[in-house]
């Protein structure tokens, strides 16, 4: 399954289908969610824990903290003498202050992508970590910077939930090394030795010592996908989504007033903040999955701040996504 955009929506459902007819059911290896998956499936046979996992955006902001410039590639912000701290590397009991400023500064270079979001449910419902806030924190951070953010409010980081799913964006210099879209794991372990070996022997470790960092730095997108095909072919495997259950849906919340008529958008669209919310059956009253509403227009005004439902929605005469979503539904047993 290389197509994020039903997997998110339908995928639990079409991997029991793919079972029963005796097939195997995968992600791919390349896809930046299907090697979070197979990331998060190793580090827990190795009797890791993890405490966040996730994937770097492909924009990466790279700055020069003595011209206070950070860019993306396109645009770039300036930032005022007084306010190049922010550049600096977090210290141990900042972190929360320090993302929302550099959130804040760094608006103009762009927000997290829906598309970034549907592969986040994915990997949500193929792993059981779960958004710690709906519209992820995906802070701008160092790669050393990550462990210190990525770990419990209890150890100093942003997350009030251990297993949690997110997404980063690369914060480097010009002559440092970025992410590449990568994926990633923030774990820690039960013992002190174990967590001796972890912040010792290569991992990046926090200021505590209590979580360390794996992460992959690249993706190779198609290149790896034989891999996955070998896998499923050879062996009867799929990488990743053993335990594939409908756990979150994205869906797409209005940035600003949309009028009765309008079409709504792809995942690409700036009009929209994209959310993971936990899956509800598809009815009036509740959340629409935003790629069952792409492409259909709004039967009603929707205000800035609105999340899009069901029946502001106007349903397809025929649909093979809203058939089988409400075959799901009923599978599942969705509340």
């Amino acid at each position: 399954m290389v197509s994020k955009e039903p997997d998110s929506t339908i995928g639990p459902l079409l991997k029991r289908m793919a079972e029963s007819a005796g097939v195997v059911y995968t992600p791919v290896d390349g896809d930046q969610h299907g090697l979070l998956m197979g990331l998060v499936d190793w580090v827990r046979a190795l009797g890791l824990e993890v405490l966040c996992g996730g994937k770097a955006r492909d924009a990466e902001f790279i700055y020069d903290a003595g011209q206070g410039v950070v860019s993306n590639g396109r645009q770039m912000v300036v930032l005022e003498p007084e306010e190049r701290d922010i550049l600096d590397p977090i210290a141990p009991g900042t972190v929360r202050e320090t993302v929302a400023s550099r959130r804040a500064a760094f608006e103009p270079l762009g927000r997290i992508g829906g598309y970034d979001v549907t592969e986040m449910a994915v990997a949500a419902n193929a792993t059981g970590l779960l958004p710690d806030v709906e519209d992820l924190y995906c802070p701008a951070v160092r790669i050393a910077e990550m462990p210190e953010v990525l770990c419990p409010a209890e150890d100093g980081g942003l997350l009030g939930r251990r297993g949690a799913i997110e997404t980063v964006t690369c914060l480097r210099r010009a002559d440092e090394a970025g992410l590449g879209g990568g994926v990633f794991v923030v774990v820690s372990c039960e013992n002190d030795y174990s967590r001796m070996i972890l912040t010792t022997k290569g991992l990046i470790p926090n200021s505590r010592d209590t979580a360390a960092l794996i992460f992959r730095p690249y993706h190779l997108c198609g290149v790896e996908t034989p891999m996955s095909l070998l896998v499923a072919g050879l062996l009867g495997l799929p990488t990743g989504a053993r335990d594939y259950r409908q756990r979150v849906d994205i869906v797409a919340r209005a940035r600003e007033d949309l009028a009765a008529g309008d079409v709504i958008p792809n995942d690409h669209d700036p009009r929209l903040d994209y959310l993971l919310l936990p899956a509800q059956a598809v009815r009036d009253g509740a959340p629409l999955p935003l790629h069952m509403a792409t492409g259909h227009p709004l039967r009603m005004d929707v205000p800035a701040g609105t999340i899009i439902r069901r029946e502001m929605v106007q349903a397809p005469a025929e649909s093979a996504l809203w058939s089988l979503r409400a075959e799901l539904d009923e599978t599942f047993g969705l509340p």
